[in-house]
Formats: C-alpha cells, structure tokens, sequence
C-alpha cells in the first residue's frame, strides 16, 4: 500500500517540542531538545529544518493510518522496530509511505495483528519512486469497525430484551 504525498509541518515540530519540554518538566522525559527541532521566530521557512526521527515516524503512521485499506479498522500501535534513517528529512519535504505486509495473524478473536515493513521516500523524480528517507517495521492491531458497531447493537438489543 501506498500512502498519499505527506509533509511534516511546523506545527508538528511546535507539538513534539511542547510535548518533550512538558516531558522534560514533569521528570519523564525520554529525549533532550536538539537545536534542530526548536523552531525560530517569524514566519516559517518551507524547508530547511531537520526533522527529529519521532516526528518523522509520527507523520509517517498517521499517513498509513489514514490510507484507503485502515478506513474501516480501529488501528492499535503494538511496536515499532528496525528503525534505520537513510539521511536526515526536512520540514516541508514532500514524503511518501509504502508500506509491505511482512506478517499477518487472526488468532485473537475479532482481532487480527499484522506486521508491515514501512519506507518512507522522498519525492519521485520522473516517474520513479525517490530515494528512502527511513524504514521501519510496525506491528498493529486490526479491528473492524463495522464488527464493533454490529456487536454493540447487538449487546443493546439483547439488554433491552
């Protein structure tokens, strides 16, 4: 699966900020602020500021999540491994998911786990798929929504029976 073209904003490097100083703040945080995530004064440049790897792989999920296959599933993030970075990606640079079914498994009820190889490209040039930015492996939980609303209607029914 492919995901539609994606960027990473500024207010998405604004968040991780409030959030790893609020970390920071409350005692619990898990990274130090680098020069390269705090963003300056005035008006946004459209690229040149390197985006840190936690934001990056945020906006990456949140692309998949958002594609056609995930539309009609409730996703629960169970990992995230085999992170490589190929190069540092820019805010504002035009990004590009595909993701790879590397592992499927229906044995929980209602439920089903997969595992996907995740590359994140940059834009393609001519035709071609651009050059990998980051790669990944994600394992989610997968459960249908229409099952979730039919087993709600049903328990509802059997309660006011």
């Amino acid at each position: 699966m492919t995901t539609s073209t994606f960027t990473v904003k500024p207010a998405d490097l604004t968040a991780h900020v409030e959030s790893s100083f609020l970390g920071q703040v409350v005692g619990c945080g898990e990274e130090m602020l680098s020069t390269g995530s705090v963003s300056g004064g005035g008006a946004p440049e459209p690229w040149g500021r390197v985006c840190p790897l936690p934001v990056a792989l945020g906006r990456a999920l949140s692309a998949l999540a958002h594609s056609e296959p995930f539309r009609d599933v409730a996703l629960t993030l169970r990992s995230i491994s085999r992170v490589r970075r190929f190069g540092e990606m820019l805010v504002g640079e035009p990004l590009t998911a595909i993701a790879t079914v590397r592992f499927r498994s229906g044995r929980v009820p209602n439920a089903t786990h997969v595992t996907l190889a995740v590359e994140v490209h940059r834009e393609s040039q001519r035709g071609r798929v651009g050059a990998t930015a980051l790669s990944f492996e994600v394992g989610l939980e997968l459960r249908s929504l229409a099952g979730a609303s039919t087993e709600t209607r049903i328990a509802g029914g059997a309660a006011a029976a």
